[in-house]
């Protein structure tokens, strides 16, 4: 079932799988000009660390014999009774090929402008379908494969040549809005976190044994105060010299959000920011023998590389380029007065002394 926050439609979903893949997506960016709500849509980043997916049944001659391999399966567990070595020998010496698909995800953002987070995410799978493998092993030493094996295609038969099928394809995975989605997040972080706050505890004091209820507000300094990751970081960003120079948070950086509901039905939402810059960054090393101003002006030129002011601070909020002890380091430096911040950011700095936090 869709979710409150999400945009993607039948018609969007046509207009991306009738675009053709094109160097830059021009073709699909034009279809997204043209045929769909989303004029503005920019392309931001591509991720393609996942692995192929299993996708059909071929005969040997290549005809389709399925076009669904995990349905397949399940059929034919069930015609024999659940048992994945019966299957194995029903089928192993009719030289199925098993194609498989190898999907790049590709980030675009319709920014609308105003807040930092009004904007749309929409995330575009490029597919492309291949055969390298027959379904089952049928040498004499092969084995049968597990139930699991069975299903999640791990029973690997031999090679073949690899060899593409069609041409690489566009599917919509999801469109997102955004505000819309840190909307409702803060709205259930907010619900879930007064009812945290209501809880009891009974706290014993360790030298007179003395016991006594509290809520976990009274027990929790500045309780009130907490606020969702999420939030902050487009906050952060709105407030630092990142978003006062014009950067748009939307063209630097992808969100993957998390929407769940746990035993209780208590929903919670979360997104975790990951950079979008395309060429190859240094991490900031071996800063240990480096004063604080040295470590400064690596900061700095970690920025010019990025190509925006105060990069360095959300890149510490999340991967390993930049880490939370620079970000600390930075601070320390600032308060004894050795360097000198726009009085901005070092205000985005004491709020994450106060209260660190990251992804």
């Amino acid at each position: 079932m869709k979710k409150e926050y999400e945009l993607q439609t039948d018609v969007l979903e046509t207009v991306v799988a009738g675009a053709p893949v094109t160097a830059r997506h021009a073709a699909l960016l034009t279809a997204f000009a043209t045929r769909s709500d989303f004029r503005g849509a920019r392309y931001v980043a591509m991720r393609d660390h996942w692995s192929a997916r299993p996708a059909r049944i071929l005969d040997a001659e290549g005809r389709e014999v399925a076009d669904d391999y995990r349905a397949w399966v399940q059929q034919a567990l069930d015609e024999h009774g659940g048992d994945a070595a019966s299957v194995w020998h029903a089928y192993k010496h009719r030289r199925y090929l098993l194609t498989e698909v190898q999907s790049v995800q590709h980030f675009f953002a319709h920014d609308r402008g105003g807040e930092q987070d009004d904007f749309v995410q929409i995330l575009v799978e490029e597919e492309q379908e291949f055969v390298e493998r027959e379904l089952f092993e049928n040498e004499s030493w092969s084995s049968a494969p597990t139930v699991d094996e069975l299903r999640e295609a791990r029973s690997y038969g031999a090679h073949v040549e690899r060899r593409l099928i069609g041409e690489p394809r566009y599917r919509l995975d999801r469109a997102i809005d955004l505000r819309a989605f840190n909307e409702l997040a803060d709205r259930t972080f907010a619900d879930t976190h007064r009812r945290d706050g209501d809880r009891q505890l009974r706290v014993t004091n360790p030298d007179s044994g003395e016991s006594k209820i509290v809520s976990v507000r009274e027990f929790t300094p500045g309780y009130d105060t907490l606020r969702r990751h999420g939030r902050r970081f487009f906050d952060d960003w709105t407030e630092s010299s990142a978003g006062r120079s014009g950067e748009r948070i939307c063209a630097r950086w992808i969100f993957n959000p998390s929407d769940y509901g746990d035993r209780t039905s208590v929903r919670t939402l979360s997104v975790v920011p990951q950079w979008a810059h395309t060429r190859k960054i240094a991490a900031v090393r071996g800063t240990a023998k480096l004063d604080v101003y040295g470590l400064y002006g690596r900061l700095n030129q970690f920025d010019k590389r990025i190509g925006m002011p105060f990069a360095w601070y959300f890149y510490g909020l999340h991967g390993n380029l930049v880490l939370p002890a620079h970000i600390e380091r930075v601070i320390e430096g600032a308060e004894a007065g050795l360097i000198v911040l726009p009085e901005h950011d070092y205000q985005v700095l004491r709020r994450w002394s106060a209260a660190p936090y990251g992804f």
